[in-house]
């Protein structure tokens, strides 16, 4: 099931809309435009960011997936991703455990 924190890191022009987005995305129904920004299956990565139209599957939308940011578009998502990097950067001091913050953020805010 898709899930979003209760504070998702969201572009100004996607704010205005949350409430419309997750329910739409909720329901499958398409949302131009929209990407969303989830933690990666892969150890390796950090990151997966994930147009909204794959979220029109079924089997997407049944997957165990916490959503920590919501976009405008590709690129605004790319820069999202360096705005939660540098808040790290800013908490932690480091950038030694980028995933391990993030996965907190899951539990304090899920």
């Amino acid at each position: 099931m898709v899930r979003f924190v209760d504070k998702p890191y969201v572009t100004d022009s996607a704010r205005r809309k949350l409430s419309s987005i997750k329910w739409k995305m909720a329901c499958g129904i398409g949302i131009a435009g929209i990407s969303f920004i989830t933690l990666s299956d892969n150890k390796n990565d950090l990151f997966d960011i994930y147009p909204s139209a794959v979220f029109k599957q079924k089997s997407m939308r049944r997957r165990d997936i916490v959503i920590l940011g919501v976009a405008h578009s590709n690129d605004s998502a790319k820069e999202l991703v360096g705005e939660m990097i540098s808040r790290c950067m800013n908490d932690r001091g480091n950038t030694s455990d980028i995933r391990g913050y993030f996965e907190e953020y899951i539990k304090d805010h899920l």
